[in-house]
């Protein structure tokens, strides 16, 4: 099934992981730290799509908080600090000091990988901030990752296939995530990446796990184009020889396809891929912090998400079909060392031209 996007009018190895004195020597490559000695810390890794928006929101916030509190508020985001070094430094982590005191994190290969989840969540030094309300609404194996291995859900956002209705390719659309490794459908994919990395693990990890060893290679040779969102609405009905039928995106980019295009979300049948935001604050500095998870959970970020087709947890229809790996197929695997393992299967199956734009 085909839907139309409801879009508004815009102009615009290889798996990718989108001040005042800092605490640490450590900075990052452009000199803004993870942490500001004496602030409540509060890093936030968003989607790309949604840097823009949720930057604004947060920083109206934070100045307001900060006008009538002693303790200001400090976001290495609200200062453009270099996301790939602030992540390290966050990876870097030995002890509880290191630490934001909230952390928001919509890519999972940190806050998932065996190191930092033993040390930091399984030992209650964070804890995982999940609404009552969310709870009550989601599937058991999404509660039971809640109350059994304190992970906090905050939001949801999606993957889907962006169909180009330009191009009418000779093979039917694909029904299902696991069709996408059918030889049909070689050199007719493209695929959200940059910096020469794909930005796919949660899809490859769900294909591995529904049907094993050689997905991602099985997939990879279907691959025709690994390029940047915008590079790829950019393209989408357009004269490009290379561009493709199918292409795989992130909802948050795909809600920005100018309105002109010929595009259409296909509506698969076990759902689209879901991006789950996760949340987690210090428990030491729980009740400091009240005034930034309320904030999070307030209208205003509510609405900031929802541009972007992100939603608070509370807000999901759970009912409604999705496709994601199992969690205890996550929980039960390094995501660091799986993320690695099928960055090597999938470049096997790349072709040597794939990131040429």
């Amino acid at each position: 099934m085909q839907k139309l996007l409801d879009m508004t009018e815009n102009s615009g190895g290889v798996l990718a992981v989108c001040g005042a004195p800092a605490l640490h020597k450590k900075k990052t490559g452009n000199g803004v730290p993870l942490l500001n000695k004496g602030a409540l810390n509060l890093y936030m890794n968003m989607p790309c799509p949604l840097k823009v928006v949720t930057k604004m929101v947060i920083s109206e916030f934070a100045d307001l908080y900060n006008a009538s509190h002693e303790i200001p508020i400090y976001s290495p985001m609200l200062h453009d600090g270099d996301s790939k070094g602030i992540e390290g430094e966050l990876k870097a982590a030995q002890t509880e000091d290191d630490l934001p005191e909230v952390l928001v994190a919509s890519g999972l290969h940190t806050v998932l990988s065996k190191n930092f989840r033993e040390r930091f969540i399984d030992t209650g030094v964070y804890t995982g901030i999940t609404s009552s309300a969310a709870l009550g609404k989601m599937p058991e194996t999404f509660q039971r990752l809640v109350t059994d291995h304190n992970i906090g859900i905050y939001g949801i956002g999606y993957w889907s296939i962006v169909l180009d209705l330009s191009i009418n390719p000779e093979v039917p659309n694909p029904r299902r995530w696991t069709d996408l490794v059918d030889p049909r459908y070689k050199d007719l994919m493209t695929v959200h990446g940059y910096n020469g990395k794909a930005s796919i693990a949660t899809l490859l990890m769900f294909l591995k796990e529904k049907l094993g060893s050689n997905a991602a290679t099985d997939f990879a040779i279907n691959i025709r184009n690994v390029w940047h969102f915008a590079e790829i609405l950019k393209r989408l009905d357009s004269a490009e020889p290379r561009r493709t039928p199918f292409n795989l995106l992130p909802n948050a980019a795909s809600v920005q396809m100018p309105s002109r295009k010929q595009g259409a979300i296909l509506e698969f049948e076990d759902g689209p891929v879901l991006a789950p935001m996760l949340m987690f604050v210090k428990t030491s500095r729980m009740e400091e912090c009240k005034p930034i998870v309320d904030f999070f959970r307030s209208e205003t970020m509510r609405q900031a998400l929802k541009r972007g087709d992100f939603y608070l947890a509370e807000d999901v229809d759970w009912n409604e079909p999705f496709s994601f790996p199992s969690w205890d197929y996550l929980l039960n695997n390094d995501y660091e060392a799986l993320t690695a393992m099928l960055d090597v299967e999938l470049k096997k199956g790349l072709r040597p031209d794939v990131f040429e734009t």
